[in-house]
C-alpha cells in the first residue's frame, strides 16, 4: 500500500505526460474505499477480491501457498508489479518483482514511464567527496523503506584532458568499478552510462573509456534485518561507496586509484495496516516460544 501513496505523489506528472493511473489488488472493495480514504488517494483503486483477473493476466503468486499467512490474505496475491500500456492498450513495458512485498518506488515508475533519468530527490542526504576525481552520492528518494526498491545514484567527474576506462578494456587497465555495502541492504546491478571508443596509448584498436561527468545508478533495498513491519525502525542507514578507476591522458596512465565515501540514509517506514503492530507482537511471541519462524 506504501507503492499506492507513491503513485499519488506522482499521479500530476504522469497525467501531465498523458498517462492514467489505476491499481488493482485482491483486496475487497470495502478496504481499498477506507485505504483511499484515509490517504488521499485520486486514481482508482480496482478490487479483484476473487483474484480472477490476477489468474488471467498469469501473474498470481504461485509461491504462496493457499494455507500461508492466510491472517494477512497473502493467498491470491499478484507479483508486484506495474505494466506500463500506451494509448492503444498496447502494454509497452512491464516490471515485475518476485518477493510478494517488493516494490519499485515513486520516482523509479516516473522515470521509466517517461523514459528519464532518475534523478536525486532533493530531501535526500548527498555526500561529495574530491581527490583524483570528483565523486556525488545520493537516493532517488527522500528516505529508505522496507523492500521499496530505490536508486543509489553516483555521478563521477572525470577531469578534462583524462579518460577513465569502461567495461571491456584490456586488462592491463583497471576498468571504472563500484563497490557498495552496507548491513541490511541489497543491492542491484549497475546500470553504466554508453562508452566512447578511443585509441590510446600501445593499443592498437579502440578501447572504451569515460571522459567527463558521468552517472552510474543500481537498484537499492533495505531488508527486514534492518526493518520489521510494527516495530521500531532506526532512524538512519549508512552505506559505504568504493569507487575505483585508473586515469589516463594522452601521454601516460596513472597507478590504479579508490575514492570512498559513506552516505547517511534516511529510514521511513511503510504505510502500515491497522492492527500490524499487535500482529507483529503475537508473531514474535509466538517465533519465541517455539524456536521457529512463523510462515
Amino acid at each position: 500500500m506504501t507503492q499506492l501513496v507513491q503513485l499519488q505523489g506522482i499521479k500530476e506528472n504522469l497525467e501531465e505526460a498523458g498517462y492514467s493511473v489505476f491499481a488493482i489488488s485482491n483486496d475487497p472493495v470495502e478496504i481499498l474505499a477506507d485505504f483511499a480514504s484515509k490517504h488521499d488517494i485520486t486514481f482508482s483503486l480496482l478490487s479483484d477480491s476473487d483474484s480472477a483477473v490476477i489468474r488471467a493476466f498469469g501473474i498470481m503468486n504461485q509461491l504462496i501457498r493457499p494455507d500461508e499467512g492466510q491472517s494477512m490474505r497473502w493467498y491470491g496475491i499478484p507479483y508486484p508489479g506495474t505494466y506500463y500500456v500506451d494509448a492503444n492498450m498496447i502494454v509497452t513495458d512491464k516490471d515485475f518483482h518476485q518477493h510478494h512485498a517488493r516494490r519499485a518506488s515513486g520516482s523509479s515508475v516516473l522515470a521509466r514511464a517517461l523514459g528519464q533519468e532518475t534523478e536525486v530527490h532533493s530531501e535526500a542526504e548527498s555526500v561529495d567527496v574530491s581527490d583524483q576525481i570528483n565523486v556525488s552520492v545520493g537516493l532517488s528518494e527522500p528516505a529508505l523503506q522496507l523492500e521499496v526498491v530505490s536508486q543509489l545514484l553516483i555521478d563521477i567527474e572525470i577531469p578534462e584532458g583524462m579518460h577513465a576506462y569502461a567495461s571491456g578494456a584490456p586488462d592491463q587497465f583497471a576498468c571504472l568499478s563500484l563497490e557498495v555495502e552496507g548491513d541490511g541492504i541489497r543491492i542491484g546491478d549497475v546500470s553504466w552510462p554508453a562508452s566512447e571508443p578511443m585509441n590510446t596509448l600501445g593499443i592498437d584498436e579502440e578501447v572504451p573509456v569515460y571522459k567527463g561527468r558521468i552517472r552510474a545508478s543500481l537498484p537499492i533495498t533495505v531488508t527486514s534485518d534492518v526493518i520489521r513491519l510494527g516495530h521500531e525502525i532506526p532512524d538512519t542507514l549508512q552505506v559505504s561507496i568504493a569507487v575505483s578507476f585508473q586515469l589516463c591522458n594522452d601521454y601516460e596512465c596513472f597507478l590504479p586509484e579508490r575514492i570512498e565515501a559513506t552516505l547517511r540514509c534516511a529510514l521511513d517506514r511503510l504505510v502500515e495496516p491497522e492492527g500490524l503492530s499487535i500482529y507483529a507482537d503475537r508473531v514474535e511471541a509466538i517465533e519465541a516460544e517455539t524456536g521457529k519462524p512463523v510462515r
